[in-house]
């Protein structure tokens, strides 16, 4: 089983860096640790964030998983041969109450032998930048392990995943591990006043997990804030940690301002909305308009130059990768397992096709030349993805350069304005 497990996680890591290649990890020496543990995230972006973490922590890792997924034969062996406690929610019974004695107690077992367990306390998985309220269940699973082993050293830790678009190829991710807590520290309360101490701890695990995001609050609020967080992008670029402090203490002061200064904030929302449908309308974006006086010629020689490498790495990857992009699209799911279906699907089609195209060409020129050209296949994607990249960067250029004067002069004070409040606000 630890040998499946090692190949699982270097097969999932391999996926998970071709999907989110640029990944920034804080606090990376907790995740390598020997006590039990329950480790717990936010969780917007469906099986990725159990993938994201578990592939990071140095310990072979099990999850909860909806009791429903257990209901056949086959399914029932797949999630407990890989890694899986079944766990029954209101939710899925009508908001009935549910018995998850016999689950309380195989996680007993397991985190009484070392284990480590993920768990997303929300309960369920949404695609927003707020953490919903948490679930007690990480708590009483917590509190009954501690209560079944009295030496049982057992640690929550939290982890705050902060995708910059989840459902999107190769964009970026921060993971932010917080400190653990200790539940022994928590045990004399518990056995004082064991329904409290869990609501306690409860909220303790939500507040320790929201420092660790950038929470907006409700969605409103959420669309303003990652049209700011793109202008101070563009306008004043940072490392991955300090854009994350700065993002963070934006979203903190847009809350601040909505609260106490109501008519502010509608100023400042109609304001960023104005911005917005333009930059929609015209097909530009913040960026274009910040690279106002940019000379776009080499650029778009380089693209000229550069079509037909473009065109041999997008022909090759045409079904390898454009099948699970378009069953991404296609199927009618949440948005939010985009990612999972685009990485899972991809992980079958992009081997199966680059195999038989490598056989079509050993069948027309030789296994030499197959193999030659197999080897340039993960390349030329790579660089039809950048072209593709740079490609739309010089077309909403060029749309900015063919607004009139009058247009131009607008949005560009418009992005002023919004500056002048950024620059003000987060001093």
């Amino acid at each position: 089983m630890a040998g499946l497990f090692l190949v699982l996680r270097r097969l999932v890591r391999l996926v998970l860096r071709i999907f989110y290649p640029n990944v920034t990890v804080i606090g990376k020496e907790r995740l390598d640790f020997k006590e039990s543990a329950i480790v717990i995230s936010n969780h917007p972006n469906t099986l990725m964030d159990p993938f994201q973490v578990a592939s990071r922590v140095r310990k072979q890792v099990f999850f909860l998983a909806n009791a429903g997924l257990f209901a056949t034969p086959f399914t029932n062996w797949f999630f407990t041969t890989f890694y899986s406690i079944p766990i029954k929610r209101k939710q899925d019974k009508g908001g009935q109450g549910v018995n998850n004695k016999d689950s309380f107690a195989k996680c007993d077992d397991f985190l009484g032998a070392g284990g480590v367990l993920y768990i997303a306390p929300e309960g369920g998985s949404n695609m927003e930048r707020r953490l919903r309220p948490f679930k007690t269940g990480t708590a009483r699973i917590a509190f009954s392990a501690i209560q079944q082993k009295e030496d049982l050293d057992l640690s929550i830790l939290p982890i705050g995943l902060n995708y910059d678009k989840p459902n999107r190829f190769r964009s970026r991710l921060l993971v932010n591990v917080g400190e653990p807590i200790k539940v022994r520290e928590w045990q004399a309360k518990y056995e004082e006043n064991p329904k409290g101490t869990v609501r306690t701890l409860t909220e303790e695990l939500e507040v320790k997990t929201r420092a660790l995001l950038i929470d907006t609050g409700d969605a409103e609020l959420e669309d303003v804030h990652r049209q700011l967080e793109a202008i101070l992008r563009n306008e004043r670029p940072l490392g991955a940690a300090a854009e994350f402090d700065r993002s963070q203490q934006l979203a903190i002061r847009l809350q601040e301002i909505k609260a106490k200064e109501e008519s502010s904030y509608e100023d400042l929302k109609n304001e960023v909305t104005t911005y917005t449908e333009f930059l929609d309308r015209h097909r530009v974006d913040d960026q274009a308009v910040k690279e106002r006086t940019k000379s776009r010629l080499g650029q778009g020689v380089g693209l000229l130059l550069g079509l037909p490498i473009f065109l041999y790495g997008a022909i090759n990857h045409f079904f390898g990768a454009g099948i699970p992009a378009l069953l991404a699209r296609k199927i009618d799911i949440y948005i939010g397992y985009q990612a999972t279906i685009k990485a899972i699907v991809g992980l079958v089609t992009v081997p199966l096709f680059y195999y038989l195209q490598s056989k079509l060409v050993a069948g027309a020129f030789g296994s030499d030349w197959a193999w030659a050209y197999l080897l340039t296949l993960p390349l030329f994607a790579w660089v039809a993805w950048r072209y593709w990249v740079t490609w739309q960067l010089f077309r909403r250029g060029q749309s900015f350069q063919q607004l009139g004067e009058t247009e131009k002069e607008r949005i560009i004070q418009q992005r002023q304005t919004l500056l002048q409040y950024l620059h003000t606000s987060l001093k």
